[in-house]
């Protein structure tokens, strides 16, 4: 999506090896949890992820959701991964000049790629172009725990996270209505959720994140839908 993108050469071949762990998956689970229950009660026939690296989340909702999916991401090197899924629409192109005709899609989706984006107004601006009904963000939360520990291991050690801008829901929302005045558009907030809401980068308890629920806004995993009309 712009030069700060990390996800080329060794981590973009060994990225799904995270979510091949215990802890990886007890992660991913709780997050395809939330994302599903929320999609799933929505019109949809067509999904284009924008940053669907090695499209690990494009392979859910293909299967869980029986919809067409396209996917954009600007490292090639992650792609190549994706291809290797039998995913067929990918596409290598920018987050900022996206290219699609207005309103093709039902829902475009962010999914913990914004953080990585240095002109998250001109992404937005582009994914609410080309969508026809929704807007799904997912998002590392700022006011996380485990987004606090990722924040300052930054400082004593190389990390994707480096590169990363944790972002907030008032600082999503107050981007998205105004590249939507911009647009002509209208938004409106259908769902808010979260989830890894005690979750460190050793420590997860399923029990307690079921106990907590999806309505915290503190959890690490943050995703908004918005309708657009």
């Amino acid at each position: 999506m712009n030069n700060k993108n990390p996800f080329v050469g060794k981590i973009a071949l060994s990225y799904d090896k995270f979510f091949e762990s215990d802890y990886g998956k007890k992660i991913f689970n709780l997050e395809k949890e939330l994302l599903i229950n929320f999609l799933k009660k929505l019109s949809i026939s067509s999904l284009l992820e924008i940053g669907c690296g090695t499209g690990i989340w494009l392979k859910v909702f293909e299967k869980e959701l029986n919809i067409k999916v396209f996917g954009i991401d600007i490292s090639l090197d992650m792609l190549k991964v994706a291809k290797e899924k039998g995913l067929k629409n990918l596409i290598l192109g920018d987050a900022k000049n996206l290219p699609f005709k207005n309103n093709l899609f039902d829902i475009t989706m962010f999914i913990t790629s914004l953080e990585f984006i240095e002109n998250k107004p001109k992404a937005l601006y582009e994914a609410m172009r080309v969508s026809k009904k929704y807007l799904g963000v997912a998002y590392l939360n700022l006011f996380s725990l485990l987004s606090l520990e990722r924040k300052i291991k930054t400082f004593f050690k190389n990390s994707v996270y480096k590169s990363a801008s944790f972002l907030s829901f008032g600082k999503v929302k107050n981007i998205l209505e105004a590249e939507a005045r911009k647009l002509g558009k209208n938004l409106k907030l259908l769902k808010r959720g979260s989830t890894l809401n005690l979750v460190t980068t050793k420590y997860i308890n399923l029990k307690l994140e079921k106990l907590i629920g999806y309505n915290s806004p503190f959890g690490a995993f943050e995703f908004l839908i918005f309708e657009i009309n």
